[in-house]
């Protein structure tokens, strides 16, 4: 089976001309009176098309810069191992007052080493031009197909939270562990931040509030990826496919006061999801979404629903008397769902899901797509012969 992954490389533009670098100025100027309104800036056209596609779709605020989008057809990246000033070259689209018509100019751009096999043999999409800290960037959008794995000897459920941004249970042994309490760490830390600076009135408030934001987000960013690489490594040791609970509409059904909306619906589980997926592909093993529904408060053991939370991180089964730890309850129902069983039946129906260890899991896909599960017979993972061990 395949899957199509998609990496951004960013690429930095230096050694402008005064011309060049007028012209690329010009352009981004252009593009953000575009995107606010101005159906008359001078840019070239097809950057103009996305400005307009970018103003109709996000309706930028007036305080805002966007990115430049370019599309793919006029773009190039070459690679020129005998020119002196750069060895990466960049054809950038851009309009030309001084022949008031469309141009293009080729600049000098530095590619990260790790990244330059990703520029000579992969489809480049729509990618952006960013102006940052007084550079210029083009984040370079890269899809490529990459192989994955069909058959696997164990599932890997991760289940998304608010302590814990992602909590790994093995299907057959319920091993379980724990991640990424940093990022709620970090989150907290910066929101008393902002709240101190707020009170305080400080001179520019704004500005730092704002700063602080984009630190923020990097740090948060950072640690998903640290948790991503943690979840990934282990579903290696085991051969397992991982699969996680997609979260889509749940969070928000509920209003729960400002304390915990502020805990929960901030949390960036989109993101975790993104990045988990993309690692997963990159290893060459299937990430699955399932869904989430009710696995939170469905005894894993027995499939009763007859269970309360007295304290927010236990679950407690008053039919067959669980007492197990709320997040990896909600792992071992998704698990479940994943190969096909109700979350609601007992564990001993489950057969070879908790198998000996020469269990085969058998990944099926409809022209390598996958679909949130809606119900057990949605995901598509089967298992292969194996004795249940209970």
């Amino acid at each position: 089976m395949r899957q199509e992954i998609t990496t951004t490389v960013r690429v930095k533009l230096h050694s402008l001309t005064e011309r060049k670098a007028r012209l690329v100025g010009r352009e981004y100027s252009a593009f953000q009176d575009a995107v606010h309104g101005d159906d008359d800036a001078n840019l070239y056209s097809a950057t103009k098309q996305q400005a307009g596609k970018v103003r109709s779709n996000k309706n930028p605020r007036a305080d805002t810069e966007q990115p430049v989008v370019l599309r793919n057809d006029c773009i190039t990246i070459e690679h020129d191992e005998d020119t002196v000033l750069s060895s990466w070259w960049f054809k950038l689209p851009v309009y030309n007052p001084e022949k008031e018509r469309g141009d293009s100019i080729w600049v000098p751009v530095c590619v990260p080493k790790k990244d330059t096999h990703l520029l000579t043999d992969e489809y480049i999409r729509d990618s952006e031009l960013v102006h940052r800290d007084g550079e210029w960037y083009v984040h370079l959008v890269c899809k490529r197909s990459v192989a994955v794995a069909d058959e696997y000897d164990d599932v890997l459920a991760v289940d998304m939270g608010a302590k814990w941004i992602a909590v790994s249970t093995f299907l057959s042994d319920r091993d379980t562990t724990f991640h990424g309490a940093e990022v709620r760490r970090v989150r907290e830390h910066y929101k008393q931040l902002r709240k101190s600076i707020g009170k305080a009135k400080v001179r520019s408030g704004a500005q730092v509030i704002e700063r602080l934001g984009d630190k923020e987000s990097r740090t948060v960013e950072h640690e998903l990826h640290q948790v991503a690489n943690e979840l990934v490594a282990r579903a290696r040791e085991r051969n397992a496919v991982i699969v996680f609970g997609d979260m889509t509409g749940l969070r928000f059904d509920n209003d729960k006061g400002r304390y915990v909306n502020d805990k929960t619906h901030k949390m960036p589980y989109a993101k975790m999801a993104n990045i988990l997926t993309y690692k997963a592909h990159l290893d060459g093993r299937e990430c699955v979404p399932v869904s989430e529904y009710d696995t939170s408060r469905t005894c894993w053991r027995c499939g009763s629903q007859n269970t309360s939370r007295e304290v927010q991180g236990r679950l407690e089964c008053h039919d067959c008397g669980l007492d197990d730890n709320a997040d990896k309850n909600g792992a071992s129902n998704i698990g479940k769902r994943a190969v096909g069983k109700n979350i609601q039946s007992p564990l001993s129906t489950v057969g070879a899901v908790v198998a000996q260890p020469e269990t085969q899991v058998v990944l099926k896909g409809t022209n390598g797509e996958m679909e949130p599960a809606n119900s057990p017979e949605d995901v598509g993972l089967t298992l292969r012969e194996g004795s249940p061990r209970l």
